[in-house]
């Protein structure tokens, strides 16, 4: 398993986000919605972007890929790059 070189990381972020109805302007909250993602880092995958996937298959094939614009991500955190444990 290549695992495409991705190493675990913690990506602190803030996310978009929008009211469900109309609102005042007073009532919308001013403070940024700060969304914390684990995952495999998959570095230089997207200009602009850090790039971070839920899982990774044995073909390197990956689920739940989640791209976030590089002016929205407050760190990174790597946790270090996990080794597979062979099926017994």
């Amino acid at each position: 398993m290549a695992r495409l070189g991705a190493s675990l990381a913690l990506v602190v972020w803030h996310d978009a986000h929008s009211e469900d109805s109309w609102s005042q302007l007073s009532d919308l909250d001013p403070e940024p919605y700060v969304v914390e993602t684990v995952g495999f880092l998959l570095p230089d995958a997207k200009p602009g972007h850090v790039v971070i996937a839920q899982s990774i298959g044995s073909d390197d094939s990956m689920d739940s890929v989640l791209q976030i614009p590089v002016g929205m991500v407050v760190s990174v955190t790597t946790l270090g790059n996990p080794t597979r444990t062979p099926n017994p």
